[in-house]
């Protein structure tokens, strides 16, 4: 009798094992995306300009969080929409309708223009169709999704029960960056994969610049973001070094890191961004001090690097004190070191950049950190940030797998060819 008594408690426990939901580490998707940069040839100038607002406003928000004592950056960063950010090519609804959207790896929630959407930025791009998806449902507002955006006051609950949201991008004295509308589910098609049950923003009115695609898939280290929704643990894309061409964009193990070259270093668990330990820099022969405590932001939707003083001002004099050999002209737009290059670049020699982070160091390519930005002109595109917060910017990123890994909090990257993908 005990004998039959154990077999039958052995069998509901393995049933009950069975049942249960997995947890958020064991359940595993493998999923692949393609990027495409939204502006093909890289305008610098703009690029300067862009890069520098979205700076200002992330250093804004991890000032307020400080201050605040949360050490988190609850209001999203303004979007590089129309100066070298990426879209992601993806699928919504059942039957699918396909989409392209800004991917940011500066926040969390995801969302689409909903239907006509005559008050919504940008115009022209597609819309998706709620009422032509079988899958579609409204997000009420007693789900998970809906009560993080509450928490945040990102939401209020209607009277009907429905989650509405209003997404801010930037700070509270740019009130025309924003996202507005209801919380719902949906299908999603990522690559040939289609994954049910993803909660997004049904925008029906926004304004800001967002490109040309048809609205944002928040790719942070929130509830929100698609990374945590699909539950694979980590990501990792690889810009490709042309940006006329498609990058991947691969979730769970398909962008698992393997082979000669790979690096790895812990994220920053006081920042709700993506942030390293920049230990030093190396130019050349010599060696200068990293950021210190603030460490760097590895950042998809910004185009240039920025450095925090001194980290700055002393790599600068390291590449002038080496660089004696090269004719130096006046910069512009931010760009503080340019030097005279016939054919635009060609012949020149740089001094070598290298990036030394807690663990791992990035040796970078000279395209990666000095480009044309006019006729026979090239400049070092770093640039000085006026506070605390410093970005690798996706033109450093060029050429190199980089994966984030949300359950080990690792940064891990590998020298690669992206075409090759």
């Amino acid at each position: 009798m005990a004998t039959t008594r154990s077999s039958i408690l052995v069998v509901v426990t393995i049933c009950f094992l069975l049942a249960a939901p997995p947890a958020y580490s064991e359940r595993r998707g493998f999923f692949r995306a393609t990027m495409t940069r939204n502006e093909p040839a890289i305008n610098l100038t703009r690029a300067a300009h862009k890069s520098r607002q979205r700076l200002s406003i992330l250093a804004a928000r991890l000032l307020d969080a400080a201050a605040s004592g949360s050490g988190s950056a609850q209001t999203p960063l303004q979007m590089d929409g129309s100066g070298g950010a990426y879209d992601m090519t993806f699928s919504m609804g059942s039957p699918p309708q396909k989409l392209s959207a800004l991917a940011d790896t500066g926040s969390d929630l995801i969302w689409a223009k909903c239907g006509a959407c005559k008050r919504c930025a940008p115009q022209g791009s597609p819309s998706y169709y709620p009422n032509k998806s079988s899958s579609f449902s409204k997000m009420p507002c007693s789900s998970g999704l809906c009560r993080t955006l509450e928490s945040q006051s990102l939401a209020t609950c209607s009277a009907g029960a429905m989650c509405d949201y209003k997404y801010p991008y930037g700070l509270a004295s740019d009130p025309h960056h924003y996202t507005q509308g209801y919380m719902a589910s949906e299908t999603f098609t990522l690559g040939g994969d289609a994954v049910p049950g993803i909660g997004f923003g049904c925008t029906t009115m926004s304004e800001g610049g967002y490109g040309s695609g048809s609205g944002l898939v928040g790719l942070g280290r929130g509830k929100l973001s698609l990374v945590s929704q699909l539950k694979v643990g980590a990501f990792s894309y690889c810009l490709t070094s042309d940006p006329s061409k498609s990058s991947p964009l691969l979730f769970g193990g398909a962008g698992a890191l393997t082979g000669p070259g790979v690096q790895s270093t812990p994220l920053l668990k006081t920042s709700t961004y993506y942030t390293v330990n920049l230990t030093s820099i190396s130019i050349g022969a010599a060696t200068t001090p990293g950021t210190g405590r603030h460490g760097i932001i590895f950042d998809s939707g910004t185009t240039l690097t920025f450095l925090a003083e001194p980290a700055y001002t002393l790599a600068k004099v390291a590449l002038l004190s080496q660089a004696a050999n090269l004719t130096r002209v006046p910069g512009t737009d931010g760009y503080e070191v340019c030097f005279q290059t016939p054919g635009s670049g060609s012949g020149a020699v740089f001094p070598s950049m290298v990036l030394h982070f807690d663990g791992g160091d990035m040796a970078l390519k000279t395209e990666d950190y000095f480009r044309a930005v006019e006729d026979s002109v090239s400049c070092w595109i770093v640039q000085s940030s006026p506070s605390h917060t410093s970005i690798v910017g996706n033109i450093m990123q060029m050429d190199y797998h980089i994966r984030y890994d949300l359950d080990k909090s690792t940064l891990s990257f590998q020298p690669a060819n992206c075409e090759t993908f």
